[in-house]
């Protein structure tokens, strides 16, 4: 039997756990809980200085606990904070990403001028990734701390369009016969159209028909792609379907800087933010503190569809972006040609390429943007100095990796005049953020 123990929940910590210490000193992490919390709980793994555990009984809840709206959390792995409401959210997450950067980077407080809260709270998501039922052809989220997988029937994060698939695709004859070949799926919303892009992978070549049967059966579905193998997946179908089938979504005139609206074209799979709504304040945010004019020099290192590139290439007297995804870079040129933007360019390379190209041709850029994968990007900051000569944006999405990388980047000539916290993913621990630095004189 798994031992008890009764506990103080002391705080929250990055990945959303509460914080507690044992009767003998060792810290264990209880999930569902809330700081000043008084918990009984049963220990799950013992690791070395340190345990894991689950709330039996919530002994002394706190004032603010409430009920979670979603049947699966608790279960599912996919949200952390649905037990509190969402002010007290943007709290506790504005502490840990604070405690995350001074334990890690040595980052001061004061530095973090707060969190944008999300417009939504729930029914954000244009995307999703699931994995599949192997009996049933359910879609589903791995179980927390667990392999496990969790069939859903709808997830509260993501859209009514979305939410329909995930119902439906079940029960349709053709997704019987595909589905023991189907790894993963992934859904994504293209918000303009209000319709949804499937695509899976799978072992096995579909039969034509039954991509149609799938189309016929959800008229929600704008298309589907397949992938077996290769740099690309296999699709549209239809054929015929619109924009190659790819996703789009709008930027407004005052964020665009072109005085109308604007479209992002986005292939399946192609990376995206989740969250279009804070998206856009965090575009907005970006181009307010970089402040580009007729003379700037536009270096963006993770460019991907051209989300920061190209709003703030706008006023720029030039622009270059590189991104290790051809199919984004794909896009990105079709992008920048929408915008009208000729003094734009983009090309396959990674970050480490494009800064020793750059370094050989003694080029520089009065402005260069990092918005790395969650691992950061450690490994290019020792060229920044040499290509950066004014302002560095660097976006995050994972405040450890971030925290290291700042550290770094003092090391190497760079200060920080403020970093701001942007709630990409209500009722989770993840959040996204933009730090502004620049240059010492």
């Amino acid at each position: 039997m798994e031992p008890e123990a009764v506990v103080t929940i002391e705080k929250l910590v990055h990945g959303g756990e509460g914080l507690a210490r044992l009767p003998d000193g060792r810290v264990v992490f209880v999930p569902d809980t809330i700081p000043g919390e008084k918990v009984r709980i049963r220990i799950t793994q013992k690791l070395g200085d340190y345990a894991l555990a689950r709330p039996e009984e919530i002994l002394s809840p706190a004032p603010v606990r409430q009920e979670p709206e979603c049947p699966y959390f608790g279960l599912c792995g996919g949200c952390q904070f649905q037990h509190l409401p969402y002010e007290a959210q943007l709290q506790e997450k504005l502490k840990i990403f604070k405690e995350t950067l001074a334990r890690v980077g040595k980052i001061e407080e004061d530095l973090v001028v707060g969190i944008e809260p999300s417009p939504k709270v729930f029914g954000y998501r244009n995307r999703l990734q699931f994995h599949v039922h192997q009996e049933t052809g359910a879609l589903g989220f791995l179980k927390r701390r667990s392999h496990d997988l969790v069939p859903v029937k709808r997830c509260l994060l993501t859209t009514p369009e979305v939410n329909e698939v995930i119902e439906k695709l079940p029960t349709i004859p053709a997704w019987k016969r595909l589905h023991p070949y189907v790894k993963r799926v992934n859904l994504g919303l293209s918000p303009v159209e209000n319709q949804v892009v499937l695509l899976f992978w799978t072992q096995l070549k579909p039969r034509r028909e039954d991509l149609y049967e799938l189309l016929a059966a959800l008229p929600v579905l704008k298309a589907v792609f397949y992938w077996i193998r290769g740099r690309a997946p296999e699709g549209p179908f239809p054929e015929d379907a619109p924009h190659k089938g790819r996703r789009l979504f709008a930027v407004p005139g005052e964020i665009a800087g072109l005085g109308a609206e604007k479209i992002f074209l986005a292939s399946a799979g192609v990376f995206v933010q989740a969250n279009w709504d804070i998206n856009l304040k965090l575009i907005g945010y970006v181009k307010e503190k970089a402040g580009t004019d007729e003379n700037t020099r536009v270096l963006d290192l993770h460019c991907g569809i051209g989300n920061f590139l190209l709003p703030l290439s706008i006023n720029a007297a030039e622009g270059l972006g590189v991104d290790t995804d051809h199919r984004a870079i794909a896009d990105g040129v079709d992008n920048k040609n929408l915008w009208g933007l000729k003094q734009v360019s983009l090309r396959v390379s990674s970050a480490i390429e494009a800064l020793i190209d750059l370094f050989k041709a003694a080029e520089t850029y009065p402005l260069v943007v990092l918005d790395p994968p969650r691992g950061g990007c450690k490994e290019i900051l020792r060229f920044l100095p040499d290509i950066a000569v004014d302002r560095l944006i660097y976006v995050s999405c994972d405040p450890p990796t971030l925290a290291r990388d700042l550290r770094i980047l003092r090391e190497n000539g760079f200060e920080i005049e403020e970093i701001k916290a942007f709630d990409m993913f209500p009722q989770t621990f993840h959040l996204e953020s933009a730090t502004i630095l620049y240059r010492k004189r």
